[in-house]
């Protein structure tokens, strides 16, 4: 039987195949990573099959309102949710707040003013938010290999795709606001502040 080698981590990331629409124009179709044996790599077996192109791992870039702040993050997002935590109606001033996570190490601050001012709202759990122009952008906990950004804070076209999975903290939400989303997982302050990603597999 033929050795079989996985993936590179990129492959493994994303592979996508080109296509084209009736317009003609490129169209990437998302599959799944699949495991490749050293004979048909050899021989171009499975190129024939169809063809396969590999991407760099996704990069979504966001910012501050004024700009001097910016950051990008790249991977796949995780366990995009609404909170509705007294914390995050008080910073943002409105009924929730959407979170999308991503690995920290997959983020970079860009923009001309470096890292955001910092505020603790947890021992263990921080804000991060223009000093200029007040955009509350992240949210980092020392727990976990995660972060989270605000997800009105990213580029429009990079909020594209991104929905929430659920609403935490549905009990504190305001008694007007209709429900179009499951409970997410517990939250505690002593397990897991919100504005932290549930323990999971990472996926990005």
């Amino acid at each position: 039987m033929a050795e079989t080698t996985r993936p590179s981590e990129q492959t493994e990331r994303e592979i996508c195949n080109t296509t084209r629409s009736p317009s003609g124009d490129p169209v990437l179709v998302h599959t799944p990573p699949r495991l490749v044996s050293e004979s048909q790599q050899a021989d171009g077996s499975e190129a024939t099959e169809q063809a396969v192109t590999l991407l760099a791992p996704e990069i979504r870039t966001g910012r501050c309102q004024c700009g001097d702040i910016a950051y990008e993050v790249s991977g796949l997002p995780d366990d995009p949710h609404l909170c509705s935590c007294p914390h995050e109606t008080r910073i943002s001033g409105g009924p929730a707040v959407l979170w999308v996570g991503f690995h920290k190490n997959g983020l970079a601050w860009t923009g001309p003013g470096g890292e955001p001012t910092w505020y603790s709202t947890w021992p263990d759990l921080r804000r991060g938010f223009c000093p200029r122009c007040g955009t509350h952008l992240i949210s980092v906990a020392d727990s976990t290999d995660m972060i989270m950004v605000t997800g009105f804070s990213l580029d429009l076209p990079h909020q594209r795709g991104i929905e929430p999975v659920g609403h935490s903290f549905r009990e504190n939400a305001v008694p007007w606001m209709k429900f179009t989303l499951a409970p997410e997982p517990p939250r505690s302050a002593s397990t897991l502040p919100c504005g932290s990603s549930p323990a999971r597999t990472p996926s990005g």
